[in-house]
Parts: C-alpha cells; sequence; structure tokens
C-alpha cells in the first residue's frame, strides 16, 4: 500500500473513533426511551384516573414542562388565590410528585402518587373558606 493510502486509512479510524466516541449506546437510548415510555404511560394512567373522577385537563396552563388540572366543581369566587383546586405535575421530576393548590390558595401540597390517591378524596371535598385538611 501506498503511504497516502495508509495516511488515508488512519484519518478514516481516527475519525470513526472520534465519532463513536460522541454516540450515546444503543443500550442506554433503549433504556432512556424504556424510561419515557413508562412516564408517559404512567401520565396517560393518572389523566384518565382523575378525569373519571371530574378533574379537568388544563390546556391553557400545560406545557412541555408542567401537566396540570383543575377541579371545576371547587370553583369560587375568591379575593385571593385560585379560582378552583388545580394540581400538576412537573416534567423535570417525571411527574413523580403532585402538587396541589386548594381554591382561594396559593400554598401547594406536595404528594407522591399513592399519597395523593390516598387523600384524593379530601382535595376534591374541599371548598373555599373550608379549613385546609391535614395530610399527614
Amino acid at each position: 500500500m501506498s503511504r497516502a493510502s495508509d495516511g488515508k486509512k488512519a484519518r478514516r479510524k481516527k475519525r470513526q473513533a472520534t465519532q463513536n466516541s460522541r454516540w450515546v449506546p444503543q443500550e442506554v437510548v433503549e433504556q432512556l426511551s424504556a424510561i419515557q415510555d413508562a412516564v408517559v404511560a404512567d401520565l396517560a394512567e393518572f389523566d384518565e384516573r382523575i378525569t373519571e373522577r371530574g378533574w379537568t385537563f388544563d390546556e391553557e396552563t400545560s406545557s412541555d414542562e408542567v401537566a396540570a388540572w383543575f377541579y371545576e366543581p371547587s370553583g369560587a369566587e375568591v379575593d385571593d388565590g385560585l379560582p378552583v383546586t388545580s394540581l400538576w405535575l412537573d416534567a423535570a421530576e417525571d411527574g413523580a410528585i403532585v402538587r396541589v393548590v386548594f381554591v382561594g390558595s396559593t400554598d401547594s401540597h406536595e404528594f407522591g402518587h399513592d399519597a395523593f390517591v390516598e387523600h384524593l378524596d379530601a382535595i376534591e371535598a374541599y371548598r373555599a373558606g373550608d379549613p385546609v385538611p391535614e395530610f399527614g
């Protein structure tokens, strides 16, 4: 082989090695895809569970970073705070924490999914002016 040919092969090998070092291994891509698919499936299940109970997905407030719902039966004219009990999930946390703000308030209450489901009846029963439920 000629020197030029050897040099060309060496440069190609170096270029491919550098390129391969920047690629995400296929198994990592598959793991990330599985996590994302699981998060989407969990979000769909969560949405189905609460919309069946009367919660409404808030398209106006929701974005790529946050998914929000509100509970219209709790709605009231209030001087301060939100006019309805609302909740949201943050994409940065993979939706693992449910944040709830009661009608007439700006204070956020954080729940894991199991705790949220456990307290859902009390959350939905709350109306403006009621004492805020105790979560313990």
